[in-house]
């Protein structure tokens, strides 16, 4: 895509500068011959493919737009990070919502650790013709540090049975969205006590991801990204058990996370957070029961870690609900890495209680979280992961030196081994 305004042109490689360039002097007669945004890259979203645009014809086109003696703005040269809940989305389309993955690394010259490329060079060939390049040779790229072994997280805190230590929760009917506590990210939480028979959860207006649990076992989830709305059956053992003791209450938990601001178009200023019209079961509209609910922005883990001591664990075999996991490492350099999620399924990690973002390594096609060097203490560390669905089967994690932003192409590399576990 291409776009011209009233001051400048903006196009990606897939343009030819020459055209393009034209077309912005048939807008403007004088003034900047510039392209505002010459793309390097683009963005990457959760469920799609990791962006991929060629070193040799990013060059090649900076070569033939710096021939016409135009001047060019590079989108991106560095990448960047959508470290904690920073990450937009775009809905241009109703019914449309994709997701923008926590790196910002856009296939840049640059990455999101600073590190350079073969775009980076080649770019910098061409530049060479134009211009004399200092004499000194580029900086090597800088160290990055791995785990010697896998870091296990021995601390584990149930949500759901720790609520009061994330959130003040209120008794109120719904619709009740995040916007209503003035709540910008995170989570929300839902629940219900109920009895007797219950066979279909149907909720409608999922901003964006809703994960729901009975009697805390997960039904199932519901995500924006696919529909707006939609219904979950229940299992037909758990709707047997729920049948057999009409008198006995059980909970229902509905945790939706926002999954991204819309930071572009028309949508941004409806994009409400939370089950924002109704929620039905079997049928029946319960919106004006007296639900209660739990704002999370989950913007830190460390109130919990600190009363330890208080905490309630879940009873002995129960299903499992969102929980944090931490456990605590050593680390001796300064140096940049990568958190290797591989093995959990989806949710958000800290370091030092600084959010590095959220993983989603089964969908992609981003899989390591990068994390700077500048957020760790020479010594003892603390990594924590607040999974959503399910938990590595061993409670451990680990740091790498490579990132791997590119699940399809890691999984071809890797396609003889056996033990690649997502």
């Amino acid at each position: 895509s291409s776009g011209i305004n009233a001051e400048y042109g903006d196009f990606g490689p897939d343009k030819i500068p020459k055209y393009q360039l034209q077309m912005l002097r048939k807008f403007q007669n004088h003034g900047p011959f510039v392209n505002g945004e010459f793309w390097a890259g683009w963005f990457d979203e959760w469920g799609k493919g990791h962006a991929n645009v060629s070193s040799s014809i990013v060059a090649k086109r900076l070569d033939q737009m710096l021939q016409l003696n135009a001047s060019v703005n590079f989108y991106m040269f560095h990448g960047g990070t959508n470290f904690a809940y920073t990450n937009g989305a775009m809905s241009k389309i109703p019914g449309r919502f994709n997701v923008r993955v926590t790196s910002y690394d856009y296939n840049s010259p640059l990455t999101e650790a600073g590190d350079t490329t073969d775009k980076y060079f080649a770019i910098r060939d061409v530049m060479a013709k134009y211009v004399k390049l200092p004499p000194d040779p580029v900086p090597p790229n800088s160290p990055k540090w791995k785990s010697v072994a896998n870091i296990s997280l021995k601390t584990q805190i149930s949500l759901f049975d720790n609520i009061e230590q994330f959130s003040k929760c209120v008794q109120r009917t719904l619709p009740s969205l995040m916007e209503h506590f003035n709540q910008s990210d995170g989570f929300i939480l839902y629940q219900l006590q109920w009895s007797g028979q219950l066979r279909n959860i149907s909720l409608y207006g999922v901003q964006d991801r809703a994960t729901v649990f009975v009697d805390r076992q997960k039904i199932g989830s519901i995500s924006r990204m696919d529909f707006l709305n939609g219904s979950l059956i229940l299992p037909s053992d758990l709707s047997a058990k729920l049948n057999v003791r009409p008198d006995q209450s059980y909970t229902i938990s509905i945790l939706v996370e926002n999954l991204g601001r819309v930071n572009h178009g028309s949508y941004m200023g409806i994009d409400y957070k939370g089950i924002t019209f109704m929620i039905l079961l079997d049928g029946r509209n319960v919106n004006h029961e007296d639900w209660t609910v739990c704002p999370l922005p989950m913007s830190s883990v460390e109130p919990a870690l600190q009363n330890l001591a208080t905490l309630n664990f879940p009873p002995k075999g129960a299903s499992f609900t969102p929980s944090i996991f931490c456990g605590s490492f050593r680390k001796l350099t300064g140096d940049d890495t990568f958190l290797d999620p591989r093995g959990w399924e989806k949710g958000v990690a800290f370091v030092n209680d600084v959010n590095l973002g959220r993983y989603w390594p089964g969908v992609g096609p981003q899989i390591t979280l990068y994390a700077p060097g500048v957020y760790f203490k020479q010594g003892e560390n603390l990594v924590c992961l607040f999974e959503i669905e399910t938990p590595h089967e061993d409670s451990t994690v680990a740091f790498i030196d490579v990132p791997i932003l590119d699940k399809t192409s890691y999984l071809r590399k890797k396609s003889k081994e056996t033990d690649v576990n997502f």
